[in-house]
Parts: C-alpha cells; structure tokens; sequence
C-alpha cells in the first residue's frame, strides 16, 4: 500500500511545485542519536540536531532535542513515544529573538535486516506548538497549533564482502516524506520530502558515524514558495543494551 501511494504523493508534489518559485539554499547539519534497551523490553530515545543558517556555515539557525520511551517488541520493531523542543534562532520576522516550539512524538519502527543488508522503516506523528510572534522583539501569549505525519525508509548495504562490522563501511540512503494535517495547514498538505546518500562507518559494535547530502525540497508554510536545500549532514549513533 505505501509503494503504491508514495510515488503518487511525490508525482502531486513536484507538479505543483512548478506553479511557485523556488528558493535553493545550503545548510550543513549536525546530529547525534543514542538508543538504550534495557530488560523487559524497554530502553529510551534520544536525539539532538543543529542547523546552520540558509548558506552559512558558521552561524546556526535551529537546534532540536527529543527524548521517549521505547518499547522493544519480540520481532525487534519498536515503538516509541515521547517529547521534543526547537528553538528557531533570531532571523527574519524575529531579528532579536528565538521562536520555541514545543511537541509530542509517537513512533512505530519496523526492520528488515540480514548480513546483506539493512532495511528499516518507521511512521511517525508529531503534535506541534510554535510560539506565536508579535515583532522583532517580542513573543506572542499564544501559539500555533499543527501536526505532522512523517514516513522513513533506510537501506544500508556493506561496502566489503565480509558484511556489517566493526571497523568497516557501508552505504546508507534514505528518503523521509512529510504531511501537514489539521484546522492551522489549510493551503496544502505536503510539506517536504528529503532524499539522503551517504557514507558509513562502523567505530565498534555500537557506535556509526554516517556523513552524506541530504536533499530537501519543501513547501513554505504559506504554500508560495518552494525551497530546494542541499544539505551536508553528519550524524553519530550510538547503540548501547544494558
């Protein structure tokens, strides 16, 4: 069902991208995931990122932070449910102060995984609140209330004859579709579709680093500009069971 509805979503979203101007942008990201398993099933999540500015290196433009609970089922999928902060750096329309956004996350995670390679999958729903803006200077006593719905899928293959291992390289790629839904989206439903090539590399059992770019193509929240932002990205994950 989803190989059948993703193609049609993304042919809906490049064709009406042509109506819109399109605004390209670079940005480099950096990232960092740790993911515990302890008895009974359970572990946590956690997650951080920061974002540079639109075609700047040495300045920042977002950092977010998510933690959750996670239950490990028999088949090793995982679900996972918990909170998350963003804080939008001072910019346009907020020159001298930062913007927080506060959300819930829940998060169903699926594998695919065999010495060959590595599949996984996940559904995500966020339930967001954006602080409102009065001007340059001060925030709103109020916020914006918006949801999202966010599809993943992951392949990773090894890069030797040998498999997956420590001290060895693989190639990851990813693409991640997102969906805007309720009362505060009503100009459009997609939101943005990323597309990720990279390369990998095992430090040990339980630590990756991953470098690559990540492609982004997104429709602002007014649904009149489309953005196209080539993004260097580095993420560190970290596996560890207790």
């Amino acid at each position: 069902m989803v190989k059948l509805i993703l193609p049609f979503l993304l042919f809906a979203f490049v064709a009406s991208a042509q109506q819109n101007p399109i605004l390209f942008q670079q940005q480099s990201w950096a990232s960092y995931n740790l993911q515990t398993k302890f008895k009974n099933n359970w572990g946590t999540w956690f997650d951080a990122e920061i974002h540079t500015k639109e075609n700047y290196f040495n300045q920042f433009s977002l950092v977010t932070f998510r933690v959750a609970g996670t239950y490990y089922l028999k088949n090793k999928n995982k679900l996972a449910a918990g909170i998350g902060y963003t804080d939008f750096f001072p910019a346009e329309g907020h020159k001298y102060i930062s913007i927080p956004e506060r959300f819930t996350w829940q998060q169903f995670q699926w594998y695919h995984n065999n010495e060959h390679h590595k599949l996984w999958q996940w559904f995500r729903l966020e339930q967001r609140w954006k602080a409102n803006v009065l001007d340059d200077y001060t925030l709103a006593n109020s916020s914006t209330f918006y949801q999202k719905l966010r599809y993943n899928i992951t392949y990773q293959i090894p890069l030797n004859k040998n498999g997956f291992g420590p001290k060895k390289p693989f190639l990851s790629t990813s693409e991640e579709l997102y969906l805007y839904y309720g009362a505060t989206i009503p100009n459009h439903v997609l939101d943005q579709n990323r597309v990720f090539v990279g390369l990998g590399y095992a430090l040990n059992k339980h630590e990756n680093i991953i470098c690559g770019v990540l492609n982004i193509f997104q429709e602002n929240t007014q649904g009149t500009q489309y953005i196209n932002n080539n993004v260097l990205r580095v993420t560190f994950l970290e596996n560890i069971g207790f």
